[in-house]
């Protein structure tokens, strides 16, 4: 796979954008991971290129996203609507296309949270936006639903793709992710189905790229920190589970092609289809990042936090390549050196001893 240089990942980007021309968005989740970068990539395309595209965020707190992303706050195409998903109140604006990128705080669902808090504000938080959706007349709603909809796999499965009906063990409490993203997903269905609006649902698996949490449970950000900052790469596990990363700008066109395509109520994995075991991962960030580091597995197979175990969390794409064209660009050391860039130009050195 050849790497893209900083101009092919923008073009891309500005082609995807350039679809949603005219349009006025409403988007959910704009301040956490998925959504920061999704507005980034806006703003890098519009300083080279005149779009009209009028956005705006839901977020907790307008001062809070000011004060960590001041060149998103103080741009003129992106407004800001103070609420939390579950009761926000509705704005008087019309609104052609929705993002609900929404979920429950990574910080909280690593810091203990209730886990029938984040399934309710899934669901909850989900069907408040439906209500907005018919209110403003919305003619579509993409939502990030995610991989593990799917439940544990069974023994020789190693992807899943769109047409597995699996599904997490309701009397699992850990499950609550899960059960709230497929509850979210036949909201969304039912509403669209009521009111004529489309859908598309973006089951989404793993991820690498700037805005990614390095102080949480996310291996290959706590790899590159470690790669970056420490004596030693950790990995907490045996290193035997298989997932697969697609960078964060891949993600982005991924999202936006699914949104402008006529792809009415369509469900699409969204993500890798290049496993990679974690302690391969840790392997290739050390010697990306750090090769005179030495690498340490602690073995411990129960290392699970806020979510239920999975041996295998790899999608298979084959839908969305077939039917949209996408396809994995940026490969993962390509990925994970961009990463390492973001990750140095912004970590202030007094940050680096309390970020983890």
């Amino acid at each position: 796979m050849k790497n893209f240089s900083e101009l092919d990942i923008l073009a891309r980007e500005l082609s995807a954008w350039s679809e949603l021309d005219g349009e006025s968005i409403f988007i959910t989740g704009g301040t956490g991971f998925f959504g920061s970068s999704f507005l980034y990539s806006l703003l890098k395309v519009k300083q080279e290129h005149q779009l009209n595209i009028d956005i705006t965020i839901l977020t907790r707190s307008i001062k809070t996203f000011k004060h960590n992303h001041p060149l998103l706050f103080e741009s003129s195409f992106i407004h800001c609507l103070q609420g939390d998903v579950v009761d926000f109140i509705f704005p008087e604006k019309k609104f052609s296309k929705i993002f609900h990128l929404a979920t429950t705080s990574a910080h909280e669902t690593f810091h203990g949270e209730s886990q029938l808090k984040k399934y309710k504000t899934l669901v909850n938080g989900t069907e408040r936006l439906l209500k907005f959706a018919v209110k403003c007349n919305a003619n579509k709603i993409l939502f990030t639903s995610s991989g593990v909809v799917y439940g544990p796999l069974p023994d020789g499965m190693t992807t899943v793709a769109e047409t597995y009906n699996g599904s997490p063990v309701t009397t699992e409490p850990a499950s609550a992710l899960a059960q709230g993203k497929r509850s979210a997903e036949f909201l969304i269905a039912y509403y669209a189905d009521k009111y004529g609006f489309e859908y598309v649902i973006a089951r989404c698996f793993s991820f690498v790229g700037p805005f990614l949490p390095l102080d949480l449970h996310y291996a290959i950000g706590n790899f590159i920190y470690d790669a970056l900052y420490k004596d030693v790469i950790e990995i907490k596990g045996d290193g035997s589970p298989i997932r697969s990363y697609l960078d964060v700008d891949d993600l982005t066109v991924w999202l936006l092609i699914m949104m402008s395509k006529k792809c009415k109520h369509k469900v699409y994995n969204v993500g890798s289809d290049q496993s990679i075991s974690i302690l391969e991962l840790a392997e290739k960030v050390c010697g990306i990042i750090a090769p005179e580091k030495r690498l340490k597995v602690c073995g411990d197979t129960n290392h699970i936090v806020g979510n239920f175990s999975r041996d295998y969390y790899v999608p298979n794409i084959n839908r969305a390549k077939n039917e949209l064209g996408l396809d994995v660009w940026i490969d993962l050391s390509q990925a994970i050196n961009r990463m390492k860039k973001s990750v140095i130009k912004n970590i202030a050195p007094q940050q680096i001893k309390t970020t983890i």
